[in-house]
């Protein structure tokens, strides 16, 4: 099963074990941030469309995951662009892995790359339930030229970044005849840099993100999902905000 675990916790349906396992999917859907979160941001966070195209892959050496995303891609003034790739190395036969991320994140005025380098622990359990824990160090690579000190100098928002620490559990059940997956990830970030702190908005040290998922899988690889999105001291704003994002998804 260690081989497929990450396929089974991203597929959340039954799922045969086997020396390899994939999917790819396309997801469509609507960002509805909450009337807090728009009164900060305007038309940034508010009704914002979007589209993502996903896939992972799972072996005996270990898992990838990667998925391209546009959001707000009917309006050239505020596109942006969103790439994850999240890969796992197994050590040895252990649940344990070596763990490597890169996100990166592209808007009109301003970009930036996460790089996350260390280790994961995740497995698919006899009850069901798939579990990922995830510690790392963070480097980020930005650009927010657009910002600038009193003084006139340029912010220093590039290198280590301090710590990361990631949580996720999903599980697939049944219910009135119809198949579901219920999923919650949360990231935390810590350790941040003064002058990051500043240009991303975020201003407190420690600040985490997350997203509670239920999916209905329809028929023919079709599902539709409601998920709740949450932050505090991240993604751009000091406190708290949250939004619900509802979608249907493609399984090839």
């Amino acid at each position: 099963m260690k081989k497929t675990a990450l396929i089974v916790g991203l597929v959340g349906a039954i799922v045969v074990p086997t020396t390899s396992a994939s999917m790819l999917a396309i997801e469509t859907g609507i960002m509805d941030w909450s009337d807090s979160t728009e009164a900060y941001f305007g038309e940034g966070k508010s009704e914002n469309e979007f589209v993502t195209i996903k896939g992972a892959t799972g072996s005996a050496f270990g898992d990838i995951y990667a998925h391209v995303k546009l959001e707000d891609f009917t309006d050239s003034d505020m596109m942006g662009s969103e790439i994850n790739i999240v890969g796992q190395i197994n050590i040895g036969d252990s649940d344990f892995n070596w763990y490597g991320q890169v996100f990166s994140k592209q808007k009109p005025v301003w970009s930036e790359t996460n790089t996350l380098l260390g280790f994961s622990h995740d497995k698919a359990w006899d009850n069901g339930w798939y579990t990922q824990v995830a510690v790392a160090g963070h480097i980020v690579t930005s650009d927010y030229n657009h910002f600038s000190k009193p003084s006139g100098e340029k912010f220093d928002a590039n290198g280590f970044n301090g710590g990361y620490a990631y949580l996720g559990v999903s599980k697939g059940f049944s219910g009135l005849n119809q198949d579901f997956t219920f999923g919650w990830w949360q990231e935390h970030y810590f350790g941040r840099g003064d002058d990051y702190l500043v240009v991303s908005g975020d201003v407190e040290d420690h600040g985490f993100n997350g997203q509670v998922t239920l999916r209905w899988h329809l028929v023919g690889g079709i599902s539709a999902a409601i998920q709740y999105r949450y932050a505090q001291n991240n993604l751009g704003k000091e406190g708290w905000q949250n939004a619900m994002f509802y979608s249907m998804q493609y399984n090839f």
